[in-house]
């Protein structure tokens, strides 16, 4: 595959697509790099569309899989809170789906470090798989015990899987959907492998949520789509499937949890239909709504700007707090640099010592941070806020302040 290639039509329903919203050439989110390496980085327009049709809202250009997912830096395991909201989330697909924890089959596709399936594994199921391309953290997974092949899930990779180990109760794709591009493929995967009644389970970050919390930080290469359910009913009848629930998850601002089946296999909850009217009521089926929206973000780089500029003028320190793949984001379109920003602190080791992507503010330790603070953290982590508020306590009782960089008004708190 091509570097990157031009998205020209709906990877759902194959119709027209139409740009409302640019945020200029930006690096890719996770290529941290060493200072020698400032003249090698590439950028890559990020420029999002809508669906005429359908109303999935998607990139506008799309960067090769391989590029980006065959070696990662993201570890699920190292997320603030991510081993109790994995518990809870196996806990729930266990008591609702799991009959037969000794042989019933669990796979998650780009199932990462394996913390999910681990967590399976020591709740009693037995018979887990795990599938993702980078080869570091499959094999971080499989020295932990969580059997995990190397490659990217495809309908071929499905049928290979269904002849080896047999039909699937379960398939599991966290944050995974809205990085695929050829959806056609997966749903045929996914068919190619679901027993009868069995459910394929996913989570991304909701559409919704950029509206509500103008989190437009959630828009990096990776997120090639950004999902609301209208789309999602309407792409998985084409593969005689429903979707048949849906659950919200507040983890990455606010996420959703879709459940998809047979068609007519499982009974089809309430909630769905609450999703539904939801988002035409916020105009979702309107592209007029995502034009405003795309000058709220306009807006809200404007505010941010005058905001950190101001203090800047008045000589106060300023630093980033966390170096997301989402604040690469907010960094490179607000062109905020290391003229604005000291560092930006971590507790990756994958990421400290280097430079964030496109904007090159040094990434330090947390620890070594807190030796020196500075007067302002721009809080780029900001859906970890209230934790992040509970351990700097000390900073903020010394007079130190958060910048919450999200929102129609920029918050310091």
């Amino acid at each position: 595959m091509a570097l990157i290639k031009k998205n020209s039509k709906c990877r759902a329903c194959s119709g027209q697509l139409e740009e409302f919203l640019s945020l200029g050439k930006t690096a890719l989110a996770n290529s941290f790099l060493k200072k020698d390496d400032f003249g090698l980085e590439k950028k890559f327009p990020l420029r999002v569309g809508v669906c005429r049709s359908c109303k999935l809202v998607q990139l506008m250009d799309v960067v090769g899989k391989e590029h980006l997912f065959s070696s990662y830096i993201y570890f699920f395991s190292a997320m603030p809170a991510a081993s109790s909201h994995f518990g809870a989330y196996a806990d729930d697909v266990i008591k609702r789906f799991i009959k037969n924890p000794e042989k019933d089959l669990v796979m998650e596709i780009g199932s990462n470090d394996g913390l999910l399936l681990k967590l399976f594994q020591n709740k009693g199921c037995k018979n887990i798989l795990g599938v993702d391309p980078a080869r570091n953290i499959a094999k971080f997974a499989n020295d932990n015990g969580v059997p995990t092949i190397v490659n990217f899930f495809s309908q071929k990779l499905a049928k290979i899987l269904s002849r080896k180990h047999g039909k699937t109760k379960v398939i599991i794709g966290n944050n995974v959907v809205a990085h695929i591009d050829d959806w056609h493929d997966l749903a045929k995967g996914v068919n190619e492998l679901l027993d009868d009644k069995g459910v394929f389970i996913f989570e991304a970050p909701y559409l919704m949520d950029m509206f509500e919390n103008l989190a437009y930080d959630t828009v990096y290469h990776e997120h090639i789509s950004y999902l609301s359910v209208a789309p999602l009913v309407k792409f998985f009848k084409q593969h005689k499937m429903d979707v048949f629930d849906i659950q919200t998850s507040k983890r990455f601002g606010t996420s959703i949890r879709v459940f998809v089946c047979r068609e007519e296999s499982h009974r089809i909850e309430s909630n769905v239909k609450k999703f539904l009217t939801g988002e035409k009521k916020a105009g979702f089926d309107k592209l007029k709504t995502y034009h405003a929206l795309a000058k709220r973000i306009m807006t809200a780089k404007e505010n941010l700007s005058a905001v950190l500029t101001g203090l800047k003028e008045k000589n106060f320190r300023i630093a980033a707090y966390g170096a997301p793949a989402r604040g690469s984001t907010i960094l490179n379109f607000c062109n905020i640099g290391s003229d604005i920003l000291d560092f930006a602190t971590e507790e990756l080791k994958s990421k400290i010592g280097f430079y964030t992507p496109g904007s090159h503010v040094p990434v330090k330790h947390i620890e070594e941070a807190r030796k020196n603070p500075p007067d302002y953290y721009l809080m780029l982590a900001w859906n970890y806020k209230d934790q992040i508020f509970e351990k700097e306590s000390d900073f903020i009782k010394k007079g130190g302040r958060f910048i919450i960089p999200i929102g129609d008004k920029i918050e310091i708190a």
